[in-house]
């Protein structure tokens, strides 16, 4: 394709967007969300790569409150050895049209997680309760933590910086990974205690808000920026039929 062409076609893909409807615009961007629901151990995940207009939306409105002197401070309510933590408000990401889109996500995740696991539900319903920016540099960190007050948590990652390596013989780098933790390993059980992820922007990770995770320091110049949120969910599962009184017991030969 010339590079004419990709360029008419991205001015028509615009257009065409300006006179779609909020549910035309969640349904086209749930569509091109790739989404992986895995089990590294106990907890279901979900994985999702969200399409670059999610990124760009929420780059320039952290770009924005960031800037902003009289942003609020989310980070003194979290455990993160890290300076800048300013709080997103559900009124901002409505505003920018990343509300709907987050929520459905949550949706898909807990709805997939759940009937994976062998429930069938009646109803399902799923709350972003509250968001905030980390905008992380060299040598802060997240040490290993949960969220209470929610059912589950979730980090979209947005900028990455480049790292400098450590270079240390036979040793694993985990600088800059997100790391979850189960429980202690078992030599020689086949059951992980730990899950680790090296990030990419347009990773947007959801999991149970219980779980223990933790973020790792790099040693580099540039920001490791996301948009990390808590939510919570409320489900009716479809009842078993109830068994008749006199149906009596039942005696297998």
């Amino acid at each position: 394709m010339s590079g004419k062409k990709a360029k008419r076609e991205r001015k028509e893909a615009k257009e065409s967007q300006k006179n779609e409807s909020k549910k035309e615009r969640l349904e086209r961007l749930a569509k091109n969300t790739d989404f992986k629901l895995i089990k590294p151990f106990g907890p279901s995940f979900g994985l999702f790569h969200v399409p670059s207009e999610i990124t760009e939306l929420l780059i320039k409105a952290s770009d924005e409150i960031l800037e902003d002197r009289n942003r609020i401070d989310w980070g003194k309510n979290l455990v993160g050895q890290i300076a800048e933590e300013p709080w997103i408000s559900n009124e901002k990401l409505e505003e920018i049209g990343i509300l709907g889109y987050l929520e459905g996500m949550l949706y898909n995740y807990v709805w997939n997680g759940l009937q994976a696991d062998g429930h069938e539900l009646e109803a399902l319903e799923c709350k972003l309760d509250h968001a905030w920016i980390v905008s992380q540099y060299e040598n802060e960190y997240n040490p290993a933590h949960y969220h209470p007050g929610c059912t589950i948590s979730a980090v979209l990652y947005l900028k990455l910086p480049d790292k400098t390596p450590r270079n240390i013989p036979g040793k694993l780098d985990l600088d800059g990974c997100i790391q979850w933790l189960n429980h202690s390993n078992v030599p020689g059980t086949l059951d992980a205690g730990t899950y680790t992820c090296t990030p990419e922007v347009g990773s947007l990770y959801m999991f149970p808000s219980h779980l223990l995770h933790t973020v790792y320091p790099f040693q580099g110049s540039g920001e490791r920026r996301s948009v990390s949120f808590n939510a919570s969910h409320n489900l009716r599962e479809i009842s078993e039929p109830s068994r008749p009184d006199n149906q009596g017991d039942i005696i297998s030969g």
